[in-house]
């Protein structure tokens, strides 16, 4: 058919139809558009527009590792003190300064079992140094590069959920240096929100009320090594036992709800091995109190009646309804493991994206028209043909973008101007080839159509791939709107080289096949 197999013909229309049903969403009115399923928009949808288009909101966020590593030294004396009670270590001075713990060991003969003790409560390398009796422990660096880039990685995926959970379209999350994570968020013209959710740890944990030290005698010095004085909003000072009943990792769910008397709450359920420790707890102290501790602060502390078996419970406070929901959110999206920090914010207007888009589509259409007059010019009818095969490109490109879930930047938009310019190079190659082919006395149209595909295809497939790993290189060590060029210039590309090999073949096949001519005219 046509000079071609009926599978190759079957395989060209249908990547053409494909083509244009992925890239039929942007041509609809949003009128129509949003008349579609919700089940089908997941799939077939509109390219969207960066925030640099349709306007929105930019944040760097810093992740502060100090208070990770600070954390960590606090939770390290903690298992030291027991362990070293447990060992039978006598000793003194057990506290946290910056990024190291120092102890002092009474008995000097002991220093190497204190030593080993501690050395056995963290699975990272420690660096334990001494001076007289004195014992500092720190992180190498080493553990400290790989616990900074672990809480890095972690914030991110906390960061990425958080945003999903907000139902914010097309953000882009991405880490920028060691410790910073960039946040694009089209459409969103007030950050207010989301960086009052990105501040909050939402770190929770329960912890046993220490009914036998009152906040006072805390206050006065007189704390037990074993518990810690809180403040809470509801319930001022409060003394609570250091020990961690249950931690918010074990949480499997949490919802805003309402309590028994109406008023906002929030309710949890735990996983399995969270339930059964919580469980336990409240079964082992029925008639205390258990306190629920958010980032450092109580927000509530209830007196357990019964125990509490079933893995769920709710916690009421001050909430109104979109506190409630904010906490659930934090709570079911993970605690981050270090704060976020306000390092730079920016909201880009609606008008700057609008004026973006007028001139890059204008740039665009520009471009097309020009390539479209000089083909048709100095080819004739097989620039006719060309400038068919290119609309069919930017369908098909058009489609991949909309396919792939692409958002498109105005760099990215710079690639399709671009590529525009560049997807007529083909053709020009193949019809330069046929003219030679006629200069050297081949005069059969067939054969001059065949000799002129064959003898252009190394020349133009060179070509687009070394463009092509150009594309690449940009895509793989660029970051945002970089990228973003990357992936519409190499896309355009492949897009590119199928529609003039195998469309613009197929075409010209069909032409001969139905007009049979009797030589090419240029």
């Amino acid at each position: 058919m046509f000079g071609y197999s009926k599978i190759k013909v079957a395989v060209v229309g249908i990547v053409l139809v494909l083509g244009a049903f992925f890239a039929l969403p942007n041509f609809l009115p949003k009128e129509v558009y949003k008349d579609v399923p919700s089940s089908v928009k997941s799939w077939w949808r509109p390219i969207t527009l960066g925030l640099d288009l349709q306007g929105g909101s930019y944040l760097v966020m810093e992740v502060d590792t100090s208070v990770l590593v600070h954390e960590k030294l606090e939770a390290l004396a903690d298992l030291t003190r027991s362990a070293l009670r447990e060992g039978k270590v006598r000793f003194s001075g057990l506290k946290v300064e910056g990024e190291a713990l120092s102890i002092k060991v009474l008995n000097a003969a002991q220093l190497n079992d204190a030593r080993e003790i501690i050395r056995k409560q963290e699975n990272v390398s420690l660096d334990i140094s001494s001076e007289g009796a004195t014992l500092t422990v720190k992180y190498t660096d080493d553990a400290l590069s790989t616990m900074k880039s672990q809480a890095v990685q972690q914030s991110l995926e906390i960061v990425r959920k958080r945003i999903d959970e907000l139902g914010t379209k097309e953000p882009l999350i991405q880490q920028q240096g060691d410790a910073r994570i960039v946040i694009q968020l089209p459409g969103v013209q007030d950050p207010a929100e989301i960086k009052a959710l990105m501040g909050k740890t939402a770190k929770m944990t329960f912890h046993l009320v220490d009914e036998e030290t009152s906040p006072q005698l805390a206050q006065m010095g007189k704390l037990p090594v074993d518990s810690m004085l809180v403040k809470g909003d509801e319930t001022g000072y409060i003394v609570l036992k250091r020990a961690v009943v249950v931690g918010g990792e074990s949480l499997e769910d949490s919802r805003g709800t309402y309590d028994e008397q109406g008023r906002p709450a929030v309710s949890f359920s735990f996983k399995s091995a969270g339930a059964k420790k919580f469980g336990n707890a409240t079964r082992d102290n029925v008639g205390r109190r258990l306190a629920i501790v958010l980032d450092g602060k109580v927000i509530s502390a209830p007196t357990i009646n019964t125990p509490i078996t079933g893995g769920k419970g709710i916690i009421t406070g001050n909430f109104t309804v979109q506190t409630a929901n904010d906490l659930a959110l934090l709570l079911r999206s993970g605690a981050l493991p270090a704060p976020l920090v306000v390092i730079e914010e920016r909201v880009v207007g609606a008008g700057l994206g609008e004026d973006s888009i007028r001139a890059g589509t204008t740039a665009c259409w520009i471009g097309l028209a020009l390539v479209f007059i000089f083909m048709i010019v100095v080819y004739g009818w097989f620039g006719i043909v060309a400038d068919l095969v290119l609309l069919a490109n930017g369908i098909m490109l058009l489609a991949l973008l909309s396919a792939l879930g692409a958002t498109l930047t105005l760099p990215g938009l710079a690639g399709i101007a671009l590529t525009v310019g560049m997807a007529v190079d083909a053709n020009i190659i193949i019809f330069e080839r046929m003219k030679e082919e006629q200069l050297h006395g081949v005069t059969v149209p067939r054969d001059v159509l065949t000799r002129g595909f064959e003898g252009s295809f190394s020349a133009i497939f060179d070509g687009q791939l070394t463009t092509l790993f150009a594309a690449l290189i940009l895509f793989w060590l660029g970051s945002g709107p970089v990228r973003g060029f990357g992936v519409t210039l190499g896309l355009g590309l492949i897009t590119t080289l199928f529609a003039a090999i195998c469309v613009s073949k197929l075409v010209l096949m069909a032409w001969m096949t139905v007009r049979h001519p009797k030589e090419i005219k240029f």
